[in-house]
């Protein structure tokens, strides 16, 4: 999980034209969570549910 800093900064060093691999050993994390954050696929600061909630399909 890339806290709010770290996400703010991977997408300014991304639209200065840093690669994904450099961002993502700058700011000591996997390419694929970089990539995830730049993305729009993951949040900064929200974890991703371990397991589904099972009152999703009802909620209104």
């Amino acid at each position: 999980m890339l806290t709010r800093e770290d996400d703010v900064d991977a997408h300014a060093l991304h639209r200065r034209g840093w690669t994904i691999s450099a961002i993502a050993r700058h700011l000591g994390h996997d390419r694929k969570t970089i990539r995830a954050y730049l993305n729009g696929e993951r949040v900064a600061g929200q974890r991703k549910r371990a397991v589904p909630d099972w009152f999703d399909p009802f909620a209104v």
